[in-house]
């Protein structure tokens, strides 16, 4: 009777699936150039700009800008953006504190500047440039690979030094960036063809011992400055300290990280977001844990498993994949642990997990107004009881309770539709998740 009871009051509950919005856009459903997209980034008035492959049949350089408000493509013809006879294939695209927008191809660099002339950097034209990089008070960096350095600019690209590896402090190898962060002490990290160097407060350069040599080619700075990096020759994932010591993350530990991560970044949580080349979307959890984003998972929301860049602003989430375009991601970035922190919440809140759909694992979010003893049970469609994630007394405030996706026996469960009901003393609500395998 008590389960007739509880399946009849799920199924009149309404109830939705996650609020997890993915937006696409393509050269069929927009104004893209072409679906091989290489990079993106962001402007000081917000607009969103992107580069990849040139498309062979019209012979459009492929970079193109979204207005702001999402509702309008600007695309560019090489002219337009200084190229001239350069290869047209736009690797990265960097913008200064001028709003002066940099393009990297392999034979070249270029600049749009904010009064829309451009301009070519005429050293670099028929050289093998391998980026362009900015930081936060504007100066440019280029990756030279002819000459075997870094061309660095303090005034926006009117003068230009060449730093070879011994100004940086690189033991092996060419001083080629791939990446580069600052952290909240100032300090410049750059992540290079062979490791990771960075400039100290006090102006010396230093190496990461551990990483010296190593082919890295991606690197986000969290919230506590730990610099995240991937090892392009292992695949495992290094933890940087401010003080250069590191902590290694085996990647034979976690399936989703087997893969390449062409690209990372850290979101205002501390969640890592990586994007995999073949794996999807990863996110790696301050626990450990981690959340994986796929076509399968995502019931093609993610258009591709192989993403070549990702960008996060405003908790939205850009990614670029190597032939099917771009994915806006919206509703995957939680509430602040800060925001979280300054106050118990007024009332009982049960959020909808995330992610949603899932696959193989997923996140339960909820809040409390006092102390209590919570009840966390999962059920099937036929109001079967599946598992009990908890049973004990919680604080007020914020929480957070991880499901495996498995049984009371420790086995996977099938696809389908689960409940998960949550019980106090007071309160009993009950929302709905997917699972798809």
């Amino acid at each position: 009777m008590k389960k007739l009871v509880l399946f009849l009051m799920i199924l009149v509950m309404v109830m939705t699936l996650s609020a997890q919005t993915f937006t696409s856009y393509t050269s069929e459903n927009s104004d893209l150039p072409c679906n091989m997209v290489y990079c993106i980034d962001f402007d000081n008035d917000g607009n969103i700009w992107f580069g990849g492959q040139k498309d062979a049949a019209t012979g459009l350089a492929n970079v193109s800008m979204l207005s702001s408000d999402l509702s309008a493509w600007t695309v560019y013809q090489q002219d337009d953006l200084g190229m001239g006879n350069m290869e047209d294939r736009a690797f990265y695209i960097a913008v200064d504190n001028q709003n002066n927008k940099w393009f990297c191809t392999h034979y070249g660099v270029s600049v749009l500047l904010a009064n829309g002339t451009s301009k070519q950097i005429d050293f670099t034209v028929d050289d093998y440039t391998r980026t362009v990089q900015t930081d936060s008070k504007g100066n440019i960096y280029l990756s030279n690979r002819t000459d075997d350095g870094i061309w660095y600019s303090e005034d926006n690209g009117e003068n230009w030094v060449l730093w070879i590896s011994t100004d940086i402090g690189l033991s092996t190898g060419r001083p080629e960036i791939y990446d580069l962060r600052e952290d909240s002490q100032g300090r410049l990290w750059f992540c290079t063809w062979y490791g990771v160097v960075y400039r100290d407060t006090d102006s010396t350069w230093k190496e990461v011992a551990d990483l010296a040599g190593e082919y890295t080619y991606a690197m986000t700075m969290d919230k506590n400055d730990i610099a995240w990096v991937p090892n392009a020759s292992t695949n495992d994932l290094y933890k940087i300290a401010p003080d250069g010591s590191t902590t290694k993350i085996d990647s034979t530990n976690f399936d989703a990280l087997k893969a390449d991560i062409l690209d990372i970044e850290a979101d205002k949580n501390g969640h890592i977001w990586c994007a995999t080349n073949g794996e999807g979307l990863v996110e790696i959890l301050p626990d450990g844990n981690f959340n994986q984003y796929t076509m399968a998972s995502t019931s093609g929301g993610i258009l591709q498993d192989t993403l070549t860049h990702l960008e996060i602003k405003d908790d939205e989430i850009w990614v670029s994949t190597t032939s099917a375009g771009i994915v806006r991601i919206t509703d995957l970035i939680t509430t602040t642990e800060i925001d979280q922190n300054i106050a118990s919440p007024e009332n009982f809140k049960l959020h909808q997990n995330f992610p949603n759909p899932f696959n193989p694992s997923t996140n339960i979010r909820f809040e409390l107004s006092s102390s209590t003893k919570v009840q966390l049970n999962i059920y099937n469609i036929d109001g079967q009881l599946v598992k009990q994630l908890s049973n004990r007394e919680f604080n007020a405030g914020s929480h957070q309770i991880h499901w495996d996706g498995t049984n009371l026996q420790g086995n996977q469960v099938v696809s389908g539709i689960y409940f998960y009901r949550l019980n106090t003393a007071m309160i009993s609500e009950t929302r709905k998740m997917m699972f798809i395998q």
